[in-house]
């Protein structure tokens, strides 16, 4: 649990509660970029997320030249540019009904053809697969301050006029948490 974190007693049952401006469900691409740049403000926040990693499939790839300014501006880009060295020599995308046989319908040959969006950004695109974002997402989120819980689901949650109030549950221990933000983003 995040020591920045405000704690009040427990309920029957070993449950707690944490306090947080920001609850942040589901931690796959969305959600870890959105720690990425509530941290980056220095917003603090929790991002629960049910499953106990990141993703292990290579869905995802493409991430367009704002994506990256964006990850550029909160230092993300050159450990995602050295996470995507695998598709490095990749350059376009080419759509397929099978990944059996040779049927397939290129949509880009090149991305950026003579390199031309250089003229307009620092970033370019940058075809990195989820598996091999996430985790590089994952990191930055924690070294900005993140209060990442994997393993962690949402059971419940109510809005009222001051924020949400959630309950969740650890996914190893059962144990239940109350978690009272002023914001919740579902993600």
């Amino acid at each position: 649990m995040n020591e920045r974190a405000d704690r009040s007693g427990g309920a029957p049952g070993g449950d707690r509660t944490h306090r947080v401006p920001v609850l942040v469900v589901g931690g796959s691409l969305v959600g870890l970029s959105t720690s990425v740049f509530l941290g980056r403000l220095g917003v603090r926040h929790t991002l629960v997320e049910r499953h106990a990693g990141t993703s292990i499939h290579p869905r995802g790839r493409g991430n367009n030249v704002r994506t990256m300014e964006i990850f550029r501006v909160a230092g993300a880009e050159p450990d995602i540019r050295r996470a995507a060295a695998t598709l490095a020599d990749n350059h376009g995308i080419l759509q397929a009904p099978t990944l059996a046989g040779d049927a397939g319908e290129w949509l880009f040959k090149q991305i950026d053809p003579g390199g031309g969006l250089a003229r307009f950004s620092p970033s370019s695109w940058c075809l990195c697969s989820q598996n091999d974002l996430e985790p590089e997402l994952l990191t930055h989120a924690v070294n900005l301050g993140g209060d990442l819980r994997f393993g962690t689901e949402l059971l419940s949650f109510e809005a009222d006029t001051d924020g949400v109030t959630a309950i969740v549950k650890s996914r190893e221990t059962g144990e239940h948490t109350t978690i009272r933000a002023d914001y919740l983003v579902a993600a």
